[in-house]
């Protein structure tokens, strides 16, 4: 596929004994992740890289150890990412700029935060001085493998991060459904289901965020993102972006743009506490939140007018 161009990538149920493609194939995957799962690794065919996952493998230190590792495979290599959205999105990055793009990239999302999210819609990015996600490309995958059993071991804490994406796809692009959620979230394998047809959705109409149909993604990860980078990376990004998600709502309501019970509405939707809202707005982090702001590439808030109907205000 040409580096960059836009297609939606197929959605495969895979396990184990369905095998690794032929051909050259290079793995970059979760080292935790195949030690939970040895079926997993032992299906891995061709070169293997390993990384401890996390927002800090997102460097251009990484993209430069798997650049070394990969020096000698051909271009027309397959490369295969096995992990949440760290591993994804600089597997993305690599698949894009290696030898100026691989002949196929596939995504196997180990996270339901990745599976209903960063495995979808060709992004991914890595993190440069602090700042999250400033360097990246679109390169879309050809394939996602959907891997039920990978989800077995995951925390509870994953699964909350996942389940909050969701609610955020639902409350910005489906009246309908956030009526239904509103009273209860579906199982997981249905929140992946219904996840990756909103997003595909939007992106399919928008994937370069050229007409701004893509913003409503953004719903939550401005400020979001602004407690992941004063945390450290600290704080879990499925947790940081339904924060942010908070903060959109009461920045909605300020500017009389969010009705009121919406506010109701998600806090007793989402996992997340607000008193974890509190301590990032401290006045001692001011000048960094400023800063930070600043630097956002989206340099606008994404602002709930109703269920499904958002409204993009310039910072």
């Amino acid at each position: 596929m040409t580096p960059g161009a836009w297609k939606r990538s197929r959605d495969l149920f895979w396990s184990p004994r369905k095998g690794w493609p032929e051909g050259p194939t290079l793995t970059i995957a979760d080292e935790r992740v195949l030690r939970l799962h040895p079926k997993l690794k032992r299906a891995i065919r061709g070169e293997l890289i390993t990384l401890k996952a996390g927002e800090s493998a997102k460097s251009l230190r990484t993209l430069e150890k798997l650049t070394k590792r990969a020096l000698t495979m051909p271009r027309k290599v397959t490369l295969i990412a096995v992990g949440g959205g760290t591993i994804g999105d600089l597997a993305t990055v690599f698949a894009h700029v290696f030898k100026r793009g691989v002949k196929k990239l596939i995504h196997l999302p180990t996270t339901l935060l990745a599976a209903v999210d960063s495995s979808v819609g060709g992004k991914g990015a890595i993190n440069v001085a602090g700042a999250k996600n400033v360097l990246g490309v679109f390169h879309a995958a050809d394939e996602c493998w959907l891997w039920p059993e990978v989800f077995t071991t995951l925390t509870e804490a994953q699964r909350r991060e996942g389940r909050i994406e969701a609610v955020k796809m639902v409350i910005t692009l489906d009246r309908k459904t956030w009526a239904e959620w509103v009273w209860g979230l579906p199982d997981d394998a249905q929140i992946i289901r219904v996840a990756r047809a909103l997003k595909n959705a939007v992106v399919d109409r928008d994937p370069y965020e050229q007409t701004g149909e893509r913003a409503v993604l953004n719903f939550g990860h401005t400020f979001g993102h602004v407690i992941e980078s004063l945390s450290g990376f600290r704080v879990r990004h499925g947790e940081a972006v339904g924060l942010g998600m908070l903060y959109a709502i009461d920045e909605g309501i300020r500017r009389g743009i969010t009705p009121q019970n919406l506010r109701w509405e998600l806090e007793g939707v989402l996992p997340v506490k607000r008193a974890r809202l509190q301590q990032w707005l401290a006045p001692k982090y001011a000048a960094r939140v400023k800063a930070l702001l600043a630097a956002d590439k989206k340099a606008a808030w994404i602002l709930l007018e109703s269920p499904g109907r958002v409204r993009v205000v310039p910072m």
